[in-house]
C-alpha cells in the first residue's frame, strides 16, 4: 500500500511540472502568434472583443483539440468563411513546433515511458487519431532519434527507377537522384508484377520508412509475429525544427546501428520533412498510428486535417 501512495505521489507532482512546462509554453506561443499574425487577428479582433482572445483560442485550440470554439462562435454564419481564411493563415506547423519545444529534450535521447506517454497523449489530440510509441504490446527500441535518406525500392521485379517520377511534381529531382535499391526491401516486393500493382502499393513505397525491426524489445522471441506486425504498419513522423508531419508505412529494415541513424525515410518522405538536401538526416518523432480500419492516407498532413 505505501508504494502505490508513494506512486500516485509522483504522478501528481511530474503532470504538475508537466502543467506549468504547458502553461508557460502557451503564454509563449500566444505571443508569437500575435506577433506574427498581428493582422489577420486584428480583423477578428473587430468581431470579438479581445484581441489576446483570438491568440489564446487560436493557441489553445491547436495544442488541446485543433478547433476554434472561442472564435468561431461569435462570427456570424455570413462572416464564418473570412474568419476561416484568416484563421488559416495561422501556421498549424509553426504552433506544433512551438508545442512540442516545450516537451522533447535538447539532447538527441531515447524518451522515458512518461515523455512518451506525454507525447503521445499530446499528438494524439492534435492530429485527431490515436498515436503511442506502443501498441498490441510491440514497439520499437526508440521513438525519437535521427531519421536518413534511404533510396527507392523495387515495387515489383524489373521496375525501373523512372517509373517512380509523377509528372511535374516538384521534388522530382531529389527522387531521381536518390536512385534505387539493389535489392528488395524486408517484405519482398510491393506486387507480382508492373500490371497487377495497385495504387496503394505505389503509395506504400513512396512513403515508405526503414525501422530497425530487430532492435524491437522481444523480437527475437517470436520473429514471425514481429515480422507480421511491422510490415506496413502505419507511422506518424514530425520534424520538430519545423513542425513538418508525414503518416508513413514500413516498408523495410534498418539501417544498420553504426550508420548513427535510427530509422530511414524514402525520398518522398525526406521531401515532406524538409529534410531531402545537405546532409539528409535529421531529428525526428515517430509513433505508431492506431488505424486499425486504415482510413488515415499516407503522405504529409497536418494538425487537424483528419475529422
Amino acid at each position: 500500500m505505501p508504494k502505490k501512495v508513494s506512486k500516485d505521489i509522483n504522478l501528481r507532482s511530474h503532470y504538475s511540472q508537466l502543467k506549468k512546462v504547458w502553461q508557460k509554453k502557451h503564454k509563449l506561443a500566444k505571443k508569437r502568434v500575435l506577433e506574427k499574425h498581428g493582422e489577420a487577428i486584428d480583423w477578428l479582433n473587430g468581431k470579438i472583443p479581445s484581441k489576446e482572445n483570438v491568440a489564446g483560442a487560436a493557441v489553445g485550440a491547436m495544442m488541446l483539440s485543433n478547433t476554434l470554439p472561442a472564435v468561431t462562435s461569435a462570427i456570424t454564419p455570413e462572416d464564418r468563411p473570412k474568419v476561416d481564411e484568416h484563421v488559416e493563415n495561422i501556421d498549424r506547423a509553426t504552433l506544433l513546433r512551438q508545442h512540442l519545444g516545450a516537451l522533447l529534450p535538447s539532447e538527441m535521447r531515447p524518451l522515458s515511458k512518461d515523455e512518451e506517454t506525454m507525447l503521445s497523449q499530446a499528438l494524439s489530440s492534435d492530429f485527431g487519431f490515436t498515436v503511442a510509441a506502443e501498441l498490441d504490446g510491440k514497439r520499437l527500441n526508440r521513438s525519437f532519434g535521427y531519421i536518413g535518406a534511404e533510396q527507392h525500392l523495387m515495387r515489383y521485379p524489373g521496375d525501373l527507377m523512372y517509373s517512380h517520377l509523377e509528372p511535374e511534381v516538384a521534388g522530382n529531382r531529389v527522387v531521381f537522384s536518390s536512385g534505387m535499391a539493389p535489392g528488395r526491401g524486408a517484405w519482398g516486393y510491393f506486387a507480382k508484377s508492373k500490371v497487377e500493382m495497385t495504387k496503394l502499393d505505389v503509395e506504400r513505397e513512396k512513403w515508405y520508412v526503414a525501422v530497425p525491426t530487430f532492435l524491437a524489445p522481444g523480437f527475437y522471441d517470436n520473429v514471425r509475429s514481429h515480422y507480421e506486425w511491422f510490415k506496413y504498419r502505419k507511422m506518424l513522423i514530425i520534424n520538430p525544427k519545423t513542425g513538418k508531419s508525414v503518416v508513413v508505412d514500413i516498408g523495410d529494415a534498418g539501417p544498420a546501428q553504426w550508420t548513427g541513424k535510427h530509422l530511414g525515410g524514402s525520398p518522398e518522405v525526406m521531401i515532406a520533412l524538409g529534410l531531402s538536401e545537405g546532409p539528409r538526416k535529421g531529428a525526428v518523432l515517430y509513433f505508431f498510428i492506431d488505424d486499425a480500419g486504415d482510413k488515415i492516407p499516407l503522405g504529409p498532413i497536418k494538425p487537424g486535417e483528419v475529422k
